[in-house]
């Protein structure tokens, strides 16, 4: 895959992902892997970390705290309360939106994490896209973007670091946005994102609570970002499978929404580091519904399976399966890899939409017509909020 950068853009850094390997599973990885245990500064040994990986225990969204300690960390913040807020961390909502008018309200969200591949430019452009997505989910379009960044200035070259926010900054220009500041700290590990800014009309927002019995769930990005990335810091990706990940993970998720633009779409969330089933779960008890998924209809990056299968599975899916798995039925009766994958961080994710019946085949017909991969992948249905039964057959 050709990494889409300005013709004057130079880098020596290989493509290569880091997350952490969990300790429940045992695999060769043929000496591949790098030691992601502990941390080499490069001070008094005369050794620097020579990829921005290295270090690296938990990559991208692998690396979000779980669902289950987030809720006890927020459950002591005071509760705000104004008729001007559309959308809060209430419902665990992709981003803030505060409403300035009948025909206004601006969108304000956060994401960063430590580097998933060791191309700086690279790594920013996935950041990027990572931040964007929140914007997207909530149905707006992005304005502003402040970067944030810390770095080690000890252990690499400032041409990485400006590489980083080069390519943070071109893929936000590709979105029609602008960075337009930020903050930078020295830091003992490297870590990019952005808080953007985004703007829409109150009546059109989208949340993950909008969904109604007997809706179609639509999946638009295909599932494995976090296997595969664990995958390529091992090496074990071939050429064509790189390309697709990195395809997916530098896709903005702008289009499906300018497509449907017209459908009545009833909720709408986006995959990330809570996996498809954190993230279903969070729309069925915003909309105080259940949930059926078709697994014989999910999309998976190439390859994933296998390496799922092998032991590749990162942390922060065992993270998942604690915080969501006593919300799901019949999950047991899948092949461990599939689960897995199922709770599997993704990093910039794809959509998931709540559609109603009779608007499924124009969804899907739309999105397909403009060569974007969507799937009907299960249903709303009444039951006990925020359960999921898994569907095998």
């Amino acid at each position: 895959m050709t990494i889409n950068r300005p013709k004057d853009s130079s880098s020596e850094f290989s493509a290569n992902s880091g997350s952490e390997i969990s300790k429940d599973r045992k695999v060769d990885l043929q000496g591949n892997a790098q030691n992601i245990s502990g941390r080499d500064s490069g001070k008094g040994s005369g050794k620097c970390p020579t990829k921005l990986t290295t270090n690296v225990k938990a990559a991208g969204c692998a690396a979000k705290m779980s669902s289950h300690e987030l809720k006890q960390i927020l459950a002591g913040l005071p509760k705000v309360h104004d008729p001007n807020l559309l959308s809060s961390i209430t419902n665990f909502e992709d981003a803030a939106v505060y409403k300035l008018n009948d025909d206004q309200a601006v969108i304000q969200t956060v994401d960063f994490f430590p580097p998933v591949v060791d191309d700086p430019y690279l790594f920013g452009q996935i950041a990027a896209t990572n931040a964007l997505s929140d914007i997207y989910a909530m149905g707006g379009t992005p304005l502003l973007a402040l970067a944030i960044f810390s770095f080690p200035t000890c252990d690499f070259p400032l041409s990485i670091a400006a590489e980083i926010l080069r390519g943070g900054a071109d893929q936000v220009m590709r979105a029609g946005a602008m960075v337009v500041g930020g903050h930078s700290i020295q830091g003992s590990e490297t870590l990019y994102g952005l808080a953007v800014t985004g703007m829409i009309a109150p009546r059109a927002m989208l949340t993950n609570g909008g969904a109604k019995p007997g809706d179609a769930i639509v999946m638009t990005k295909a599932l494995g970002t976090g296997v595969s990335l664990l995958a390529l810091k091992a090496e074990l990706l071939a050429d064509d499978e790189r390309a697709m990940l990195f395809s997916s993970l530098t896709t903005l998720n702008n289009r499906p929404l300018a497509v449907l633009k017209g459908v009545d779409i009833h909720a709408c969330t986006d995959i990330t580091g809570f996996g498809l089933i954190g993230h279903i779960h969070e729309m069925t008890k915003a909309s105080k519904l259940a949930a059926a998924i078709k697994v014989s209809a999910l999309r998976f990056l190439p390859s994933c399976l296998e390496l799922a299968r092998e032991g590749l599975v990162p942390a922060g899916s065992y993270g998942n399966r604690k915080s969501f798995e006593s919300n799901v039925s019949y999950i047991n009766d899948l092949p461990l890899e599939v689960s897995d994958l199922l709770y599997d961080p993704q990093t910039a994710g794809g959509l998931l939409f709540a559609v109603a019946p009779s608007d499924l085949d124009e969804v899907l017909g739309k999105l397909h017509g403009d060569r974007i991969e969507a799937s009907h992948i299960g249903q709303f249905l009444e039951g006990i909020p925020g359960h999921i039964d898994i569907m095998v057959n």
